[in-house]
Order: C-alpha cells, then structure tokens, then sequence
C-alpha cells in the first residue's frame, strides 16, 4: 500500500470517503482529554440553495474578443438594484492555465516503484447537446446532424463531458467523454411523425387559432386564410370553412400536445444537469416554437428551473439563415391564387419571427447565446465552447427575504470603458423562512455539487488505497483539520465549535455514486486551547470501490463562523 502525499497547501486537498474514524492529532504526542472532540455520524441531505449567488461574467471588447485582464474592484454587482459585496471573485476559461493537477493515489508493489498512469482529469463542464425532435424538420435535422458530426471529430477535451438528449426521451445518452457512443446516438435521431394535413395547416397559424379564435378580421384570420387554402388546393367551395376549422383544431391540438411534451423534456433535462458537479451548459438544437397562452405558465417555469439550477441554456436555430417560400412549403398544391399565396406566406413569415424569439429570449434569460448562421460547425464550435475568459462574481444577498420572487442580477463595469458583458440575469429567493440547520444543509449541498474550491478553513488531505481483489479495492483518505483557525465560542467552561464534514464521490462522468456526512463536535477546555494541545482533528475515510477513476468533493462548514471549505480531487484505481 501506497500513500500519495499532498503536494497542496494545509488550505485545500482532495478526497474520497465513507465510515469515518476519529483520530487526534497533537504535537510531540501530547494528548487531548477525552471527550473534548468527538464525532457524530450523520446521513447526508443534499439540497441547493441560493445562500451563495454565483454569477458568470463574460466581458468582451470592441472586436469580440474576450478580456481576461480584470479585478474584483472594476466590477459593480447589483441585486434588485441593492449593490452587493463580491466575497468571491474567480476567473477560469479555455485560455487560463490550469494548475497542476495532483498525483492520485496508486498501488504500490513491495519493492517496486509504483508504475506511472495516465493522470485523470475530473470533469468540470457538463455540455448536453439536446435536439428537438418535436419541432425538428428532416431537411433541417440534416444539416445540424452533419455539423454536429464534424463538431465532434474536434474530440472532447479531458476536463468536459458530453451527453446527447432528445426532448422526446428516445434517444438519450448520459453523460460520457466516448465519442463513438456519442456519434451512434446521433445517429439515432429523428423527428417525431405527426400528422399529415392536405391543404398543409402552418403550425403557427394553428396555434393562433386556438389562442385567439378567429377574431383576427378580414381576410388575414386564420380560419378565413386556410379557408382559402382549402378552395384553392382542393376546388371546394361549399364546406371549405368546416373542412379548414377542422383541420386547424386538430393540428392545434396535436402541436399543443408536442409543446406539452417539448417542456417536459426540457424539464427531465434541466433536472438531469443539475446533479452534475461543474458548469453546465445546454446547447439546444430547435427551429423554435411559438409559445401559446396556455404554456407561457410551463415556459416560466422552464426558465425557473434553468435558472435555479445554474444551467446555461445556448440555442441553435436548426434552420439557419433562410427564406421564406410558401409556394414550397405548399409544393403539390396547384391552383392557388396569388391572395392566398401571400396570406399563408404571411403565416409563415409570422411562425419565423416569433420561433426566433423564443429561441433568443430562452438563452438570454439563462445566461446563454443565440446562433442563427448557416455556418452550423462554427456555431456548435462556439455554443460548446467555453469563452476564453469567464468571470465569477460571487455574493450572498444582504437580508434576503424567503418570499419566492425573481432578484434580477445588475453587473456593470463602471470605469471600463469600450467594453460588453453578459452575465447571469438573476436568481430566485427562497420561498419560506429557514432556520441555522436548514440554512447550513442548503449551503453544504450547494457546495458537494459545485466545483468551487474554497479554503475558508484550514484542511490537509492524502490518499491510499490497496486492492482487495483483482476488481476492488479500499480507499482511505486522511483529512486533517487545524483546530486554531476556528472561531470558539465559549460557552461554561468550554470552547465550542461543530464542523459538518460531508465526502460525495462521483463517477468519471460526473454521476453521484454515494456520500457520507459526519459532525465533529469541539468542546475544548481553556487549558487546551491556550496550551495547543488541541491543535488538530484527523478524520480517517474509508470506503469499498470497484477499479475506476472518480471525482471526489469534500465540504466542510463551521457552526460558529459559517466558514466553508470546499476541496476536489480524483481517484484512480487500475
């Protein structure tokens, strides 16, 4: 057995856990008296919370090119137009060098000098490529499908995971770094067949139908349009507005029902994202939808949840730069009038217009791009790409009420002068009071499926494992915690302090495997304090795992000063 000795600061680490033992740890073998320092097992809730507001910032000059060249002090953070204390300030991106990773732990064999591997890098990005199967046409679904293809030949880079979705469900693959499974699950998409309508019935214009009726007047109502189409495709006069009414209400009704389900897929998705342990951006692949009155409530909560779960959501319009040609879109209906041709191409004009609105609003309320270009490689290339620089601006809101309302998010940069920025649009307040448990369970879940390093408290980590048997192995982490850095509160005779200690492990593609959660309970004497007896709490980590690579997170809070420390690693069993 081999131990991989930290090469980080007593301030960060990385680890892996499961049954906890206690150990002290005193200089020159002193010793603590008993019952000063213990611990208390507990079982881990995670929740999210909005305790910590995380807002990413991209700053780009006059040519588009992002700027990494900031400080904390040039940016102004507004909340419901209250400024806001920056207390965290970080900035990452494809252009920032990335810190040395750590040596994971290795099996070491007597004698022998351990044998080197390939390091694992622990996946911060979570990239979902989702089609909308719904609304996708074949001719479009194409073209996407094609640069998509050459989109991946790029590869995936080692810290980034991938995973492919259609709205529909019938095609889901998880998040994964394999490029082959991710090209067969391309493949695999389609568009969801519908029903076929002759005289062809705009979906726009059906869904407007439903919306309002036919109280649109004159010839430009929906209803007295396909009437029109009606006459003029199929040469019927007596009983083209019942045939046309009837063609509408079952188009709308079908159309209703693909938005319906449109939604739900989106949900199922944002739900997914969110149990991922980094950044998370969706690229929607969509030629856009017109949301109709009775699904603007699910559109909200769609946005809602994006947003709640930090989920950047960049949309790709599946049908580029295009014109409008009703003649084609009515290919192999002859005799139409020119009043009818340009009726139904006013429809189809409409349907562009506020399919593309959708698409922008969408992105723009989560933080995220639009692309709208023929260039469908270059826009997968940019959407799936992080920008060069990214900063995070973070801060807890200052006498925050739980009444459930939207805070919109003000970032400025008050003496930058020749410069853009896009950043977060806001979050949602809690909708109920919470009491110091609650609050602390909230800011711990935050922080296990966050990828922020924080070193708020003072901890050391190493690793070891050996194998068991050819496919399993026992990990043990060893977390050290400085008992000086904490903000005692004396109480009686005693100097108080609990520190929750939560481990989450994580497949190599970001899945939650198991967590554990423990309390060490401090309650020092005076003597043990001012003598430093008590100078370190050493908590020994061990759990069974199969041969694999995992990402590890490790959060620990105070109870007294609602300090944090958050530290990720990774572990490479062979």
């Amino acid at each position: 057995m081999q131990a991989s000795k930290s090469n980080r600061s007593p301030h960060a680490g990385y680890a892996e856990c499961a049954g906890l033992l206690l150990i002290l740890s005193m200089p020159l073998g002193a010793q603590t008296p008993p019952g000063e320092v213990t611990v208390r097992e507990e079982t881990p809730t995670f929740q999210s919370s909005v305790s910590l507001v995380r807002v990413p910032v991209v700053v780009r000059d006059k040519q588009g090119h992002a700027v990494g060249a900031l400080r904390k002090e040039d940016f102004q953070l507004a909340d419901h137009g209250k400024p806001q204390y920056i207390s965290q300030f970080s900035l990452e991106g494809s252009a920032v060098p990335k810190p040395a990773a750590q040596a994971p732990a290795q099996l070491a064999v007597p004698g022998e000098p351990a044998a080197a591997q390939p390091k694992f890098v622990a996946p911060t990005r979570f990239v979902a490529y989702v089609f909308d199967d719904f609304h996708l046409k074949m001719e479009d679904l194409m073209s996407v499908r094609q640069a998509a293809l050459k989109h991946i030949e790029h590869g995936i880079p080692p810290e980034e995971r991938i995973a492919l979705l259609e709205l529909s469900g019938r095609v889901q693959t998880q998040f994964t770094d394999d490029v082959e499974k991710f090209r067969a699950a391309l493949m695999k998409v389609m568009p969801v067949t519908g029903r076929h309508f002759y005289p062809p019935v705009n979906r726009f214009q059906a869904m407007f139908f439903r919306d309002f009726s036919d109280d649109v007047p004159g010839a430009t109502g929906p209803l007295a349009v396909q009437t029109m189409l009606v006459h003029d495709c199929l040469n019927v006069t007596y009983g083209a507005a019942d045939f046309a009414k009837g063609d509408l209400s079952m188009a709308s009704a079908e159309t209703y029902a693909d938005d319906a389900n449109a939604f739900r897929g989106f949900n199922d998705v944002v739900r997914l994202m969110s149990g991922m342990p980094g950044d998370r951006v969706m690229v929607l692949v969509s030629p856009g939808m017109y949301v109709s009155s009775e699904l603007k409530d699910r559109y909200d909560d769609l946005i809602n949840r994006a947003v709640r779960a930090g989920v950047v959501v960049n949309t790709l319009d599946a049908r580029g730069v295009y014109v409008v040609d009703a003649a084609s879109e009515l290919a192999g209906c002859g005799g139409l009038g020119p009043d009818t041709l340009r009726a139904v191409e006013q429809y189809y004009r409409q349907e562009g217009v506020v399919n593309s609105l959708f698409l922008t609003d969408l992105a723009q309320a989560t933080g995220g791009a639009s692309a709208a270009q023929n260039d469908f490689q270059a826009e997968f290339d940019r959407l799936a790409t992080p920008p060069e620089f990214i900063y995070y601006l973070g801060f807890y809101p200052q006498e925050l009420k739980p009444d459930g309302k939207f805070h919109e998010i003000k970032v400025k940069l008050p003496t930058a002068k020749g410069l853009t920025l896009t950043a977060r649009k806001g979050y949602w307040a809690p909708s109920r009071d919470e009491d110091a448990a609650a609050t602390a369970t909230r800011e711990i879940g935050e922080a296990v499926f966050s990828r922020d390093e924080v070193h708020d408290l003072p901890i050391d980590i190493h690793t070891e494992f050996y194998k068991t048997t050819a496919w399993d192995a026992k990990a043990t982490v060893v977390s050290h915690l400085d008992l000086r850095r904490l903000p005692l509160r004396k109480q009686d005779d005693r100097n108080r302090d609990d520190v929750t200690v939560v481990c989450a492990v994580f497949d190599r593609n970001g899945n939650f495997v198991k967590g554990s959660q423990s309390v060490v309970e401090i309650r020092l004497k005076d003597e043990s304090v001012e003598s430093r007896h008590a100078r370190a709490v050493t908590l020994h980590h061990e759990f069974d795992l199969k041969s694999g690579d995992y990402l590890v997170r490790v959060v620990a809070r105070d109870a007294e000063g609602k300090q944090m420390a958050a530290v990720n690693g990774v572990v490479e069993i062979p």
